[in-house]
Parts: C-alpha cells; structure tokens; sequence
C-alpha cells in the first residue's frame, strides 16, 4: 500500500486523533469553552477501526507473512505504548488526585490494580464489563480492536476449516456481544482493502466516488443525529460503547466506501508523493497518533492537577495544551517510535518459541512412534 491511498490514511488517522484530543481538552477539566467543540468524539473512534482494518489487512497480505509475524508485530505494535501508557496513567492519576482531588472527582477510583491488570491484557471490554484504567477512557477501543486482530489472524491464517471453525467459537464465547456488536465496522475496512485490490475503474468515475464519498462522510459526522446515526445512548449499561452499534456499522460502511473510491482513484496518479514535504510531515503527525491517543487524558489531567491555571483563559488553556502536546512527541520518541526494535525482539521471541513447540513435538513423535525414524 502506497501512494495517495497511504498519505490519506495517514491524514484521516492524525485528523481523528486530534479531533478525540479536542474533545477530551474541552469536556475534560481542562477548559471552559476555550477550544473549538468537538461533538462526535465516539464517530472518531469508529473511523480509528476502520483504519485498523484497512491496515491490518494490507499488512497480513504480504506473500512471507506468518501467524508467528502476525501475531509478534501486533503485539509490539499494541505493547510498545500500552505498557508505558498504563504506568503513566496510575502515576499521574495517584500524584494528581493527592494534590487536588476535585479534578478527579468524575474517575472511578475503585479497583484500580484489576482495571490495570484488565487492560494491560485486553479485558476489559469482555462480555458486560467496562473497565477503564483510572481516568484513561480511550483503552476502551483497545478491548475491541485486540480482539479483532486475533479473529483476522485465526481466519486468514490457519488453514484447516475445522480447526479455524472452532477457534473462531472459542473466541465468540470468550468476547461476548459488546465487542461482535462493533465488529462488522473493523470488517468493514478489511474488506475495503480486498476491494480495492480486485475491482477498478477509470480516472474520473474513480474521482467522482472519491469526493462523493468524502463529502457523505462529512455529511454523517456534521447531521448525525438528523440522520438517526447517534441514538445518544453510548456509554450505557450494559452495551456501553456498542449501545449505537447500528448507527455506528453504517458510519463505518460510509467510511470505508471512501477508503475504497480512494484506492480506485489512487491508481491513476502517476507523481511521487513521497518526495515532497508535506508527505513526510504528514507521515511525521501519523506516526505519533497512537501516543497522542493513549497519553493525552492523564496528562491533560495531571497539568489541570498540578499546574491550576485559569481553565477560562485562551493563553492559559492553549499553554498547556502545547505543553501536552509537546511531552507526547517526547514520550513518542522512545515508545512509539522504537516499534521497529519492539517488532525485531518480539519476532525473535516468537520464533524461539516456535521452535521449543517444534522441537517437543518431533520427540514427542519419536517416542511414541520409534520405528519411523
């Protein structure tokens, strides 16, 4: 995947980051009507899965991939920023609240050690359960998209129908109906991919769907609820963040028809993209989305907590979202950023591991079975 299709991607995913950072700045004790008001937070999110759908799926179709590379650069890809996003969180939330706990008076306190332990291995939005970290909220999305890696990985890569059936059960059984609630809006984006690759189209039908779809992509973020896309109920027990999962599946269909008119159309720009400026800067903004997207709340927070400035004041509120901002791209560096190393070591663990499996099963076989070797 390259060329106008990747840069967009790119583009919607920083938009969609910034865009939840926005909405936590002016929802959150942070600011009293100061910044531009973001209403469709929840509709951001939606968008971040069927990126992640796109993505995943051009990235599990490579001729060399493996389950074991699949599962290894998943896992340091999630790992990479969850681990130093959770220990930042119970850090800064337990220092902040002791110094003024009225801004976290709207954080559950209770139970943190298994709200951490629940996310740190994807838990937490199993069956009925809503356990965010601290003052955390955005890991909700990571109790789903988790889950949508392993059934993408057991469906493309294990070969045996009966077996494949079975795991794929299993794991139905496992996650409940919260999280298959908001599955067709990951799939959405998997086969958006797969679509691009086998149809096409000329030059000006392919531009017109592009912008068609772009601009109905507006249309359902700006008029959601005059279209009766946003039922006004998520967050509610039981379903909490799937309690709009009709609403939400049929976004995510409009988004990914986009992503699609995108790749048709890419086919016939000829000019290198990459070469220019803007491309490496927006690749830059891209690649810091999934730290801005983890770190923001505790720290937005923590500078509330610790710093008490004026929240009506412009200067005062754009100072410390700069600063935000700033200690993000820091944090980025040495987490996010060391994803290429974390991939490395994890493929290497992976494959050591594969081998004692092997290893174990050929004596295993000798033992029983002698005489065939």
């Amino acid at each position: 995947m390259g060329g106008l299709t990747s840069i967009y991607l790119d583009v919607f995913r920083f938009s969609a980051a910034i865009g939840v950072f926005l909405f936590h700045s002016e929802h959150l004790p942070v600011s009293s009507h100061v910044l531009p008001y973001v209403y469709f937070n929840h509709q951001l999110v939606i968008i971040f899965f069927v990126l992640s759908g796109y993505v995943i799926a051009a990235s599990a179709d490579r001729p060399d991939r493996t389950l074991a590379n699949y599962s290894a650069d998943r896992l340091a890809r999630l790992y990479s920023v969850v681990v130093p996003a959770l220990f930042l969180t119970y850090l800064l939330d337990a220092i902040g609240s002791r110094i003024s706990p009225e801004v976290y008076a709207t954080v559950n306190p209770h139970w943190q050690s298994i709200r951490l332990a629940a996310n740190l291995v994807y838990c937490q939005q199993l069956w009925f359960l809503c356990l965010n970290p601290s003052s955390n909220n955005p890991f909700w999305s990571l109790g789903y998209e988790f889950w949508y890696y392993v059934f993408f990985g057991v469906f493309i890569f294990v070969r045996t129908n009966r077996i494949k059936i079975l795991w794929l059960t299993a794991l139905t059984l496992l996650v409940g109906p919260k999280i298959l609630l908001l599955a067709p809006a990951w799939a959405a984006g998997a086969l958006a991919y797969y679509a691009g690759k086998k149809f096409s189209c000329r030059r000006l039908p392919g531009l017109f769907l592009f912008v068609l779809t772009g601009l109905v992509v507006i249309g359902c973020l700006v008029f959601q609820k005059q279209l009766g896309l946003d039922n006004g109920k998520v967050g509610r027990y039981p379903l909490y963040y799937s309690y709009n999962f009709i609403g939400d599946d049929l976004f995510a269909l409009m988004v990914s028809a986009n992503f699609f008119a995108c790749c048709l159309f890419s086919r016939h720009l000829a000019m290198d993209l990459e070469a220019y400026r803007i491309t490496k800067f927006i690749r830059w903004l891209a690649g810091h989305t999934f730290s801005l997207y983890l770190y923001h709340v505790p720290l937005l927070f923590f500078m509330v907590a610790v710093t008490r400035y004026n929240t009506r004041s412009p200067v005062e509120v754009m100072g410390a979202i700069c600063a935000t901002l700033v200690i993000i791209v820091g944090l980025s560096k040495i987490t996010e950023e060391q994803y290429p190393a974390f991939r490395a070591y994890a493929r290497r663990f992976m494959a050591r591991k594969l081998e004692k499996i092997h290893s174990r099963a050929v004596q295993s076989t000798w033992l029983t079975h002698p005489g065939k070797n």
